[in-house]
Parts: C-alpha cells; structure tokens; sequence
C-alpha cells in the first residue's frame, strides 16, 4: 500500500497558515512542529493534531528525534520534504532534511544566514557591501567598540528576528540597556553584533534559487515609526518605486550573497538599505520574507504562488516557472497602527474596515482586555492590514487613510 506523502513544517505560527492550503492542494499531509497544539495553525481545516509534533523550534536535534519516533508511530506516512516561511528556522529545516536525507541546503549555509555574527564574517571576507561591525563578547568591550565604530550603531542579537532585541544606540548611556536586552533575545549564541548605523531607506527583497540560478520575485518599500533607539516597521508597498536599475543591482548583489554562503536551492530573501546612493545588504535568509508580504501581498500585486513554488523545490519537484512569473502588477501594503500601550478597552470600526474597498485582511493580534506593551520591536504591533489598489495613489493616499482614520484601538 502506498505510503501518505508529507511536509514537514516548522513553526505552526500566523505566516506558516497559508502553507497548509498550499501543501494540501499538493496532495500532501501537512506536519507541524511547534511548542504549542494550539498554534495558529492549528484553525486551518487542513490541520490533524495527530500529526503535530510538540517541540522547540531551534532545538534540530530534539526535534529530529521527534520525527523519528513520530515516523515509527505512523508508518504509512513518508516525509517528502521540510519547510518553512517567516520564521527564522533556517538550521533547524536544513538539519532535519539532511538528517532524513531530503532535498535542502547544507547546515553549515543555513548556519550562516542564522548567524548574523558569522554572516558579517563571510560577507566581510568576500566584500559584500554591508555596515561594517564588531563583535562583543561582554558588556566591558562593548562601549569601546562602539567608539571605534563611532555612535549612532546598532545592538543586535546574533540570531533573532522581527527586530527582537534591536536598539538604536546613541551614547555611551544608551548601551546600559542595549545589551542585556539582546542578550535576552539571542540564543543560544549570546554573543552581540554591533554594527554602524546607516542613514537610508530599507528594502525586502525575495528571489528563488533553482538549479544554481537566482530568479527575482519581487522587492518592498519598507517604513518604520519614527522612535529614537527601536526599528519599528509600520508598513510596507509592492511593487518597489525604486527604478530598474537599482533594483537590478539589488538582484545582482543578492545572488553574490547566496553563493558566498552557499544557498543553492530554495527561497532567499534579503534586508537592503540604500545607503549614499549604493544598495548594502543589511541581512539574509533562507526563506521567504515575513511581514504577510510573500503569504499575501505579492500574489495580490503579481499573481504569483512563491509558497506553491518553495514547496515544490523543498520536495524535489520541478519548478513551475508559471509561479513566479508576474501576471499582472497592482499596488498592495502590509500596515498597522498604533495605539497608546495600556489595557486594551474598546475596539472601534472593526467590522466597517473588513467591508472597505481595498482590504483583502484584517489580523488583529490583541482582543479587549489584552496588554499592549511598548513598541520596543515587530512582534509588538497590534494589527495587520493587508490592502491592494490599482495604483499607488489609490493605495496611498485613499485606501490606506481611510483604513487607519476607521480602526480605533482604545486603552487605558
């Protein structure tokens, strides 16, 4: 009889969602590996309990061993491949397909696009443009460092997401809070990036490598909320109004990155600022971007399927070209707003906003009575927006307006 054919997906969080639509319509059983059954995942239809693995997303040696068990448990299941988008797991995916001798990167470049220390170390080497850094060990060095590379920089964990334990540092005060908070949030490398702070605007950029060729899917606008020590991102735009020429050089610098790391398969995406007038690489991964911007907002700008296609590529199926070719281009943005922290007390003009032209979602992350805390970084904010208008005035200026003057979050 033969055996059910699986994806092996790693976290069970609010960006892996469309994953399971995806997997299922591919006639594949979906398994999730997350700390928590009641992961949001766990709402899709295409969801079994029975093939859920509870672990720690990056402990890859646990969670193979669970994988293990869990196949000797359902034996008329076969995992064709392992896979993620919008969580930083990179290693742990890398480890458990080598570990079941599936299609995937090598450890050791899945390693490096985890580690934003030993990322740093390899673009350095090969003369990739990115912000020049220091690597801080104890808080004694860190001061030092910072002078050498001169203040405003940037305190980073070696190995989080979502902004998680980032600050903007502007004096020798500042670093007193800076680096137990991103210690706090690096794991289990608890060693500090620092790097300058460059002036410019910010991009995310997706691209599929296939066969030893880098195709392009697709860049972003990002903007952030203007606060003095924390990169806040409140919302994001495709298609990019950079011009051709810019973006292409971004292309270009992105697949330089993945070969000097040694991505040969699967998504890639990159962070790039525009820094003096030349695109340096912030940071890369090897995934498809969060921000609901891959899931959501470049099928609704392109008419393109980038999950549908990494799945593929992570089962060892052959590209469909068909996925990640434009087929129309329309103008859509990821976006939020941002109530005063507090206890959440009323929620106004929900329901209008899920009716308004031009919203495709509405993902509230807090319900009345909840706590909103400092925005400090991403994971903090308390609602996604997603819209699409024909035009970037459209979008802009009518349908992004209207959708912030109609949601109110009050909080006391």
């Amino acid at each position: 009889m033969p055996k059910t054919k699986a994806l092996l997906i790693v976290g069970g969080g609010i960006l892996q969602y469309p994953t399971l639509t995806e997997a299922h319509k591919l006639g594949l059983k979906s398994i999730i590996i997350d700390e928590h059954l009641n992961c949001y995942c766990s709402k899709s239809k295409f969801f079994d309990k029975k093939y859920f693995i509870c672990g720690y997303k990056k402990d890859p040696e646990g969670i193979a061993d669970r994988v293990k068990k869990f196949l000797r448990k359902n034996k008329e299941i076969k995992i064709a491949g392992v896979y993620t988008q919008g969580t930083d797991v990179e290693f742990t995916v890398a480890y458990l397909a080598e570990a079941l001798r599936l299609p995937g990167i090598k450890t050791q470049s899945a390693f490096a696009c985890n580690n934003k220390i030993r990322m740093h170390q390899l673009f350095e080497k090969a003369n990739i443009p990115t912000a020049k850094y220091r690597i801080v060990n104890i808080y004694s060095e860190l001061v030092d460092k910072a002078q050498q590379l001169g203040f405003p920089c940037v305190v980073k964990p070696s190995n989080n997401c979502a902004s998680r334990g980032v600050s903007i540092v502007r004096d020798e005060r500042e670093t007193e809070l800076a680096f137990p908070q991103a210690q706090w949030y690096g794991f289990p490398d608890k060693r500090i990036l620092l790097e300058e702070f460059l002036e410019g605007d910010e991009y995310s950029i997706d691209t599929i490598i296939y066969n030893g060729k880098l195709y392009p899917c697709g860049i972003s606008d990002r903007q952030f909320l203007k606060k003095d020590n924390y990169a806040i991102q409140c919302s994001s735009i495709t298609p990019s109004l950079l011009p051709a020429e810019t973006q292409s050089e971004m292309y270009q610098l992105m697949e330089k990155a993945a070969k000097v790391l040694g991505v040969d398969r699967g998504a890639f995406k990159g962070d790039l600022i525009i820094h003096k007038g030349k695109p340096k690489i912030l940071e890369v991964t090897a995934r498809l971007s969060g921000g609901f911007d891959s899931q959501y907002r470049k099928p609704y700008s392109f008419g393109v399927n980038l999950i549908k296609a990494t799945i593929d590529i992570a089962v060892g199926n052959p590209l469909d070209f068909t996925d990640i070719i434009p087929k129309w281009v329309k103008y859509s943005s990821t976006f939020t707003i941002f109530p005063k922290p507090g206890i959440v007390k009323e929620i106004k003009g929900l329901k209008e906003l899920r009716k308004m032209e031009g919203i495709k979602q509405v993902f509230m992350m807090v319900r009345k009575g909840s706590r909103i805390e400092d925005y400090k970084h991403c994971a903090n904010r308390v609602v996604h927006i997603i819209a699409v208008g024909d035009t970037y005035t459209e979008l802009r200026f009518y349908i992004m307006r209207d959708a912030k003057a109609t949601l109110k979050i009050i909080t006391q």
